[in-house]
């Protein structure tokens, strides 16, 4: 048995490996990833890509000068020295790529395509969640920076160590502040001030739930959160898998400082839901979602959030009594989650599905960029795909945008950046590059929430590890302004 077997396991390795196809040559060629006629920073990584069924590889850049490069198998794996060489050499310019791929006797020309390179560069680091793309599965995960400008990966946090506790929303405000939930037994939020480490615990006596999903003030004072209580349910339908929604949710606002929590009357209590705040840029206003609340999951159809917001004042940490309602979502016939303020102040970055506030879940699922000078609504058109686009995060220059998106087989989450013009238009999309340009075809998980920063965190797993299991809770008290 074991000899019939083996061959049968070494057939379906080479089926799984991807970019060997003797009879892909006889067709026009397609490199993977799709990097044709995109816009990219001067400081990314070479964009490695294979050609089903090629032998040979020989990509002819042209610009104030010609750069060539060589594979002799179907992946091209540019010389990072070289690549990095002709990206500096030839910013500000649009290069033309020309492909040639050879098997065996057969020449075939790939049609030419363009590379512009922009001299705003993009934020060196980035993290994500790697968890498989599915809720029956959701224990193995970890969160992993990755040095945009070339390969390197390393572990923010491994749950294996931390009794696979649930690890989630790395966030920062891209000037040495951010936090990372830690949930289980020995769980809290991991906050970082600029190397300073410590383990907060979020829930008290008067607010309802623990935080979630949150924002940092730019000058890392203050920390904007939904308390919320998430739930799931499964679909159905045979074409929908699950529903993630929130149960209830208020907005809280802690004083990183002096580890006081606060809230106001008017996001708080059982009439409406709150969930996915920010910061605006001054630290003067907190935009949310919010839904009228109704009983779930069976009401999850009709839960439609408006983009809200509410006046903050940074001098007293004094949440405001006003609510005002910046979009509605009916209008629009779309709900609003995931809020992001560029760098920048101008814009106003969500994402839009047809109903609820965990969009990940939805195909139809797209980025728009708001602009706060006039409450104009840019689809982003160019960025978006037909399958979900989410969980988006801007470079500090507020020229790039990196977000989660499934358009390549509607399962997987992967990391997408786009440009954003001085015009606000934003570019087509393309993948997070890879040291293996099959990468995405052999991975079985989904790189979620991805978060774009300067400056690398200054910790890693072992410490977040140390933390969860020895480190003792610090505990926020609640701060009534009211």
């Amino acid at each position: 048995m074991k000899h019939a077997i083996f061959p049968t396991m070494m057939l379906a390795a080479a089926m799984f490996a991807g970019c060997r196809n003797d009879a892909a040559m006889s067709q026009a060629p397609e490199m993977f990833p799709d990097y044709a006629d995109i816009t990219i920073p001067y400081n990314i990584a070479p964009l490695n890509f294979c050609v089903d069924g090629a032998d040979q590889i020989i990509v002819k850049v042209s610009g104030s000068k010609e750069y060539r490069f060589k594979s002799g198998s179907s992946l091209m794996q540019f010389n990072m020295r070289k690549w990095k060489k002709m990206l500096k050499a030839e910013t500000g310019s649009t290069l033309t790529v020309n492909i040639t791929c050879k098997d065996g006797g057969n020449t075939v020309q790939m049609d030419p395509f363009s590379w512009t390179v922009v001299a705003d560069p993009v934020d060196r680091y980035m993290s994500y969640r790697l968890i498989e793309p599915a809720y029956e599965v959701w224990q193995n995960m970890s969160i992993e920076e990755r040095d945009i400008e070339t390969f390197r990966t390393r572990l923010l946090g491994d749950n294996m160590p931390t009794d696979y506790c649930c690890m989630n929303c790395h966030t920062t405000n891209g000037s040495g502040t951010s936090f990372m939930h830690l949930r289980g037994a020995n769980g809290g939020t991991i906050v970082n001030r600029n190397g300073e480490l410590y383990k907060l615990n979020t829930r008290t006596d008067s607010t309802s739930n623990g935080a979630i999903y949150g924002d940092i003030s730019k000058d890392g004072r203050y920390a904007v959160f939904a308390a919320t209580a998430v739930e799931f349910a499964v679909h159905s339908a045979a074409n929908k898998r699950l529903e993630v929604y929130d149960a209830s949710g208020d907005l809280v606002v802690i004083d990183l400082d002096n580890l006081t929590l606060t809230d106001s009357p008017a996001v708080k209590g059982e009439k409406y839901q709150e969930s996915f705040p920010c910061f605006s840029v001054d630290g003067r206003t907190i935009f949310f979602c919010r839904s009228e609340h109704h009983p779930q999951p069976d009401s999850i159809y009709s839960m439609s959030y408006d983009i809200c917001a509410v006046q903050f004042d940074p001098a007293t940490g004094k949440v405001g009594d006003k609510v005002v309602t910046v979009i509605s979502g009916k209008r629009h016939n779309a709900s609003f989650s995931h809020l992001k303020c560029s760098p920048d102040g101008r814009y106003l970055l969500v994402t839009a599905a047809s109903f609820g506030t965990f969009p990940v879940w939805h195909e139809e699922a797209e980025l728009w960029m708001i602009d706060l000078r006039d409450g104009s609504i840019n689809v982003m058109g160019d960025a978006n795909s037909k399958n979900a686009d989410t969980y988006h995060s801007w470079s500090t220059n507020s020229r790039w945008v990196l977000f989660a998106s499934k358009r390549d087989d509607k399962v997987y989450g992967r990391p997408y950046f786009t440009y954003i013009g001085e015009d606000g238009q934003a570019t087509k999309a393309f993948v997070l590059p890879q040291k293996n340009p099959e990468y995405y075809r052999l991975t079985l998980k989904s790189m979620n929430l991805p978060e774009i920063y300067p400056v690398k965190e200054k910790y890693n797993s072992r410490k977040t590890t140390r933390m969860y299991n020895n480190m003792e809770l610090k505990q926020v008290t609640y701060k009534s302004n009211f």
